[in-house]
């Protein structure tokens, strides 16, 4: 065995420490021994990297929220965003007829849009709602239904669509609070040529016609419903029973549960309102101005 001196071992042992020492310092250190352009290079580039995904996302999401909604065209009929799910049905309908009279299956496209007619039912009678831009796109899907066919039995299923969503226009109207000395009759009213019937002919501002059968007449203008009779009807709601509107000049006036009837003749509506009503309307030119008027909304409607 070989014996070292004291002096010997100090001198090896401290060799051994500084071997180790310079093996892991050089690791450690590789980065410091980097030149200095690479040390600042490589963490900008890190934040231009960070940054430019950032900027994409943002882009990216900001580009969804403005992308604009479908709209009809000639070809197809695209849905516009909506949460309920039988608006979808609805539109579904819609675009399933527009194709198939567009392939000259007229047939396929009257049952489309009796498919459509009923979900709008069945929507009004669980009270359901929609907006203004749902009976918008409606009409327009509508029109441009016809103008893919002249077929008269198509223009009668697309009338009584228009007709059914007059109704649930008027199912989410809602009355006006300011009845003043209500008047409940038990019969029809009989109105004579060139009288104004209002609020002073009546005694009040409300017409209580709830009695009446849901087919009786409210008023009874002369019999040949002309405007050469001169009747109007002025500043009262009436509410219940049936109504015809054709002869009379109607201004400021609210129907509130009324089943209206149009029959083709002379038609002169000043700010009228109508609220949870239904309506009789045939399908030819004229009432499909009237039905689509109503579905839109307006209260200003003269078809002479």
């Amino acid at each position: 065995m070989l014996l070292l001196g004291a002096s010997e071992v100090r001198r090896w042992q401290q060799s051994k420490r500084w071997g180790r020492s310079r093996h892991h310092s050089s690791r450690g250190s590789a980065f410091a021994h980097m030149p200095i352009y690479v040390r600042i290079a490589v963490p900008l580039l890190l934040i231009l990297l960070i940054g430019r995904l950032a900027w994409q996302s943002v882009h990216s999401i900001r580009q969804a929220s403005h992308t604009p909604p479908a709209a009809f065209t000639d070809s197809t009929l695209a849905a516009a965003p909506t949460t309920a799910p039988w608006q979808r049905d609805f539109t579904d309908s819609l675009a399933e007829s527009l194709q198939a009279a567009a392939a000259g299956n007229i047939t396929g496209a009257e049952v489309a849009v009796d498919r459509g007619e009923s979900i709008l039912t069945a929507a009004r009678l669980q009270s359901f709602t929609a907006g203004p831009p749902f009976f918008r796109d409606a009409s327009a899907a509508l029109d441009a239904l016809l103008a893919k066919s002249s077929d008269p039995h198509l223009f009668d299923h697309v009338t009584q669509a228009r007709v059914s969503l007059a109704e649930m226009r008027s199912s989410l109207n809602e009355p006006a609070s300011d009845a003043i000395g209500a008047v409940r009759i038990a019969g029809p009213r009989a109105i004579a040529a060139n009288e104004i019937f209002d609020p002073h002919a009546l005694g009040g501002n409300y017409l209580d016609a709830t009695l009446l059968p849901d087919t009786s007449e409210v008023l009874l203008p002369p019999q040949s419903r002309s405007f050469n009779d001169g009747v109007r009807v002025e500043n009262i709601s009436i509410s219940g029973a049936a109504q015809t509107l054709d002869g009379i000049h109607w201004r400021n006036v609210t129907f509130i549960g009324t089943r209206l009837r149009y029959e083709d003749g002379d038609l002169d509506l000043e700010n009228v309102r109508f609220v949870r009503c239904r309506f009789g309307i045939p399908s030819d030119d004229r009432g499909a101005r009237l039905a689509s008027a109503l579905a839109l909304g307006q209260s200003s409607i003269a078809i002479q």
